[in-house]
């Protein structure tokens, strides 16, 4: 056997009989002939050719007188292509021809031979088969197109650092020099925020959390290779509102107020063009503060009622920040307030009515409808105070963890900083054991009630990390809480209060780690105090026991009766006053009657 690389050349011993076939090294099996017989051969191994396997062969015999034969050599365990063909009748001009396939079907073999036959002898014939291997390569032809990818020469922030909720541009340069295969695109996003116009080389950003913002502009030319567009970043910094103001500064707290001891008791409201005057006249304030409870609990819940709160804060010249307190929201469902009552033997509930047989409440003294009536009148404008001259907040509608789509709700949420102190509102009613007291008396809570508690209170627990994070971050001298809730109620039981705990718990972690002095400003309890009830030695202590954090103080602002005060409290970035009566840390107070 001769092999090349592409050719092997296999010489084939045949044997034919004239009418007998004799025994030798292959197998003639499958025979088809016109005339004659057929014959057998035994078989030796295997056959293999250039490294291919062949099993079997086939052959055609013509001759004279229209001879024809045809059959298959079985090769499967042959080293040799040979065979005795038997049958054939004795003459001349006898032709065999012979092909055979590799089982890889890449290797083909052919050839073909004459010969002749005598009767009772055996001919010998050799065939020189040629086998032919597939090609194991080939070409490929390359037609190539060019494209020079684009770059972006710049990229640009203007400023590089806004409060929260504000606008930045940005701007981005880029070339590409060959103009194809598109038009130059950009396509801006950004890790936190929102881009406007992002397909433009010039985009605006708008901040929504405080801290560093990275935004991305990819320059592209519309080549489908994403190796081929250009990429760059700039960095923005979002700072929280009021960040950065070094100086002292002088605030005004209160709460509690107006209010009557009846529902047609107004004299207190009728006083308030006063106070707030006093107040505006105050050279020092330059914010004030509310800390809940625009009505009391003996006052009925109306539209028309908050509305003239509303609109009699509007002459406030200072920002006023304010958290809502449980008579105008939260407790509207008691019957003292002209919400209802559950009737026992109907299993319903007996709504106050007027004259008319109208509610006297909004939405029937309903909780969840009050607070969004709240919301509509006294939070328009979501990171905005209230005041003649309003100042930006940070409100927990515009920045709150995706993971709890609900604490877009809480747009009363607020924090700022102010010489050098960061200041956090949460919405937390006090005087119902953080809402928890069954609404209009009825045996069991309804599932709006648990929603509400459940969804708000996580909330403000989430706020509250988010505020001394920041606070961290920012490196701030103190933190003021605001809250409305006496979480430590000297005229209620530790079990009325007990609901509070997680709140209680996490300002005294909170403050514990933050190391520097926080300050909470409450209402509720209506009488001034103040004092540190998570010292393990202060005898309001056990109402939230296990507690010893000397950095936090608590004061109670007064409200509820005449006259009219608030508390007007310095802060002085430099100071670090010992606890006290009326000074601790940063901050330092005295209460004012107007």
């Amino acid at each position: 056997m001769i092999v090349s690389s592409r050719v092997a050349y296999l010489a084939t011993a045949l044997l034919f009989g004239g009418a007998l076939g004799s025994t030798a090294c292959g197998n003639a099996g499958n025979e088809n002939a016109t005339g004659g017989d057929s014959a057998s051969g035994e078989i030796g191994l295997a056959l293999n050719v250039a490294g291919a396997t062949i099993n079997s062969a086939s052959y055609t015999i013509t001759g004279p007188a229209g001879f024809s034969k045809t059959g298959t050599i079985e090769l499967s365990n042959a080293t040799t292509l040979a065979a005795v063909i038997g049958g054939i009748p004795a003459g001349t001009g006898y032709s065999i021809s012979i092909t055979a396939n590799a089982i890889d079907g890449g290797t083909t073999c052919a050839g073909s031979a004459t010969f002749n036959v005598a009767a009772h002898a055996t001919t010998s014939v050799t065939v020189h088969l040629l086998c032919h291997e597939a090609a194991h390569t080939g070409s490929v032809t390359v037609n190539g197109t060019l494209n020079v990818c684009p770059v972006l020469d710049s990229v640009s922030a203007n400023p590089s650092e806004v409060l929260v909720g504000s606008s930045l541009a940005v701007s981005a340069v880029a070339h590409d020099s060959d103009g194809a295969p598109a038009a130059l695109s950009y396509s801006w996003t950004a890790n936190s925020g929102t881009v406007g116009n992002g397909t433009s080389a010039t985009a605006t950003f708008t901040c929504s959390a405080p801290g560093n913002a990275t935004l991305t502009v990819t320059a592209s030319d519309g080549d489908p290779a994403a190796s081929c567009a250009d990429s760059q970043t700039v960095t923005v910094k979002c700072s929280l509102p009021g960040s950065g103001s070094t100086g002292g500064s002088t605030i005004a707290v209160y709460g509690d107020a107006p209010y009557g001891t009846t529902p047609t008791d107004t004299s207190q409201t009728l006083a308030t063009p006063a106070f707030i005057n006093a107040v505006n006249a105050d050279p020092l304030v330059s914010l004030v503060l509310h800390v809940g409870d625009i009505h009391s609990g003996k006052q009925f819940c109306t539209q028309a009622y908050d509305q003239t709160i509303f609109d009699l804060w509007k002459s406030y010249q200072d920002p006023v920040v304010y958290t809502p307190g449980d008579n105008e929201w939260a407790d509207c469902h008691k019957i003292g307030e002209g919400g209802g009552a559950y009737n026992a033997t109907t299993g319903q509930i007996d709504y106050a009515k007027d004259a008319m047989g109208n509610p006297v409440d909004y939405a029937s003294g309903d909780p969840v409808a009050n607070l969004a009536l709240i919301r509509s009148i006294f939070f328009p404008t979501p990171g905005m105070s209230l005041g003649i001259n309003k100042m930006p907040v940070l409100s927990q509608a515009k920045s709150f963890d995706p993971a709890h789509p609900t604490d877009a709700n809480y747009v009363e949420n607020v924090m700022f900083e102010q010489s050098q102190v960061l200041f956090v509102a949460i919405n937390l009613p006090g005087g119902s054991n953080n809402d928890d007291d069954a609404w209009y008396g009825a045996p069991t809570k309804s599932a709006s009630q648990i929603q509400e508690s459940a969804e708000r209170s996580g909330a403000n627990l989430r706020w509250l990390d988010a505020a001394f994070k920041q606070a961290q971050a920012d490196g701030v001298v103190a933190v003021v809480v605001e809250t409305q809730a006496d979480m430590w109620d000297a005229s209620g039981s530790a079990a009325h209060e007990a609901l509070y705990e997680p709140f209680v718990q996490s300002i005294a972690t909170h403050t514990t780690a933050f190391g520097k002095p926080v300050l909470l400003f409450n209402g509720d309890s209506h009488v001034y105090a103040s004092d540190n009830p998570l010292l393990a030695t202060d005898p309001l202590n056990f109402m939230h026991p296990g507690y010893n954090v000397p950095n936090f103080h608590r004061i109670v602002v007064h409200g509820s009766t005449f006259p009219l005060e608030y508390l007007r409290v310095t802060i002085d970035p430099s100071a670090n006053a010992a606890s006290s009566a009326t000074a601790f840390g940063p901050f330092s107070w005295q209460r004012v009657t107007p």
